[in-house]
């Protein structure tokens, strides 16, 4: 066999096994887009044309699998050029732009930091106010303390003692229409039964006793929706009256300031 002949031959092969792996490709490519496994006819086929076994299948899958990833990254030559284009008119924008921003937000952060001192040294200021107008009433003489402490003490015995007595009845209503504050309905009907005993009943079963709500409750409970409804408007004046009251009593403690 000649030179030339042998060349051909190789040439030939070469462009036999360039097909069979151009084929293979696209089979890898389907087998990998799809994601599944290769058939056992499509091993043989590997086996048979490209003396690949089950192992190398596996490590052609998983470079296809890269292949897919990447070139769907790279896009097509057109993606590629106009993505260069963009970055190319960012930079430019970023270059003409940036040091505009850069210069703003130095400006901005500068007000900032000048609007949290002055809150802060104002707040400060507020402070050391309100410490000094406490320290000035503790300084009163002692007989204007006297004085504001008999008045307030007054006070507190009168509409202190209706805003207290208010606010604890309220309290003990809505405990009486909120079974969840309870752990159980036991405890509940005891705390019931001593507010409103005819609210509960008492049943005797197997020598145990037994509470639950009587016949009554409903209608009871429309009372102490009633009652609640009524202490819950009277308590707001109260309270600001109580509140206004003590403000006047101490108004002589202010001597000094």
């Amino acid at each position: 066999m000649t030179t030339t002949e042998i060349d051909s031959l190789v040439s030939d092969v070469a462009v036999d096994f360039a097909e069979e792996m151009s084929l293979a490709d696209n089979l890898l490519r389907e087998i990998t887009q799809n994601n599944r496994q290769a058939t056992y006819a499509e091993l043989v086929y590997f086996q048979k044309h490209l003396g690949w076994d089950v192992s190398e299948v596996r490590s052609q899958l998983r470079r296809m699998t890269n292949v897919l990833r990447n070139q769907a990254i790279a896009g097509t030559t057109q993606d590629r050029e106009a993505a260069s284009k963009e970055a190319t008119t960012a930079t430019e924008i970023l270059s003409k732009e940036g040091p505009k921003v850069a210069d703003q937000i130095a400006k901005l952060e500068a007000k900032l930091r000048s609007l949290e001192t002055d809150s802060r040294l104002s707040q400060k200021r507020c402070d050391e106010q309100t410490d000094a107008v406490d320290q000035l009433k503790k300084l009163c003489p002692q007989h204007i303390v006297e004085s504001v402490r008999h008045a307030v003490g007054t006070i507190e015995a009168s509409i202190g003692r209706q805003v207290h007595d208010g606010e604890s009845r309220s309290h003990e209503l809505e405990c009486c229409l909120d079974r969840s504050r309870y752990s159980s309905d036991e405890s509940y009907h005891e705390m019931l039964r001593r507010s409103f005993p005819g609210a509960v009943s008492v049943i005797s079963e197997n020598r145990m006793r037994k509470l639950s709500l009587s016949a009554a409750w409903p209608s009871i409970k429309s009372e102490i929706e009633i009652e609640l409804a009524g202490i819950r408007k009277s308590l707001e004046p109260l309270r600001k009256q109580f509140s206004d009251a003590i403000a006047q009593a101490e108004l002589p403690l202010s001597h000094y300031s």
